[in-house]
């Protein structure tokens, strides 16, 4: 996944879809949305192969248009996983994630955010123990 060159304004726009979407897309779904007049079939196309090329998009299947095939596509990360990814990407190991986090977290209602680390701290813990069980 190349995260280094980030995303541009129409993928961005594109990548917003597919988070929204709860199912799988296909490029005709999205010209059939109608998102925005100026995308036609070919940049819909263009901006998919892109999204792809990255990591950033997967197939995950075909679904049958008429007398044509279309690839379903969904998001390869959530909308967070891609921007603690991108996030990371852009720090080059000049911060530590932990300073990143403390800065996040100072944007948000502090309880909140270190109710859901010690969540995410615990399912990590267990995740860990379970994977040195495995190794044993």
């Amino acid at each position: 996944m190349s995260l280094e060159m980030g995303m541009t304004k129409s993928e961005e726009q594109m990548m917003d879809i597919f988070w929204s979407s709860e199912t799988p897309l296909t490029s005709v779904d999205i010209v059939n949305m109608k998102v925005k007049d100026s995308w036609c079939n070919g940049l819909v196309h263009n901006i998919i192969r892109s999204l792809l090329k990255k990591g950033l998009l997967e197939e995950c299947g075909m679904q049958h248009y008429g007398t044509q095939y279309a690839r379903k596509i969904k998001p390869a990360y959530d909308r967070e996983t891609y921007a603690a990814k991108f996030l990371i990407s852009k720090m080059n190991g000049k911060a530590s994630v932990s300073k990143v986090m403390a800065a996040l977290a100072k944007e948000e209602d502090r309880e909140e955010i270190i109710e859901e680390l010690e969540n995410i701290i615990r399912d990590m813990r267990k995740e860990n123990t379970e994977d040195k069980t495995q190794k044993e």
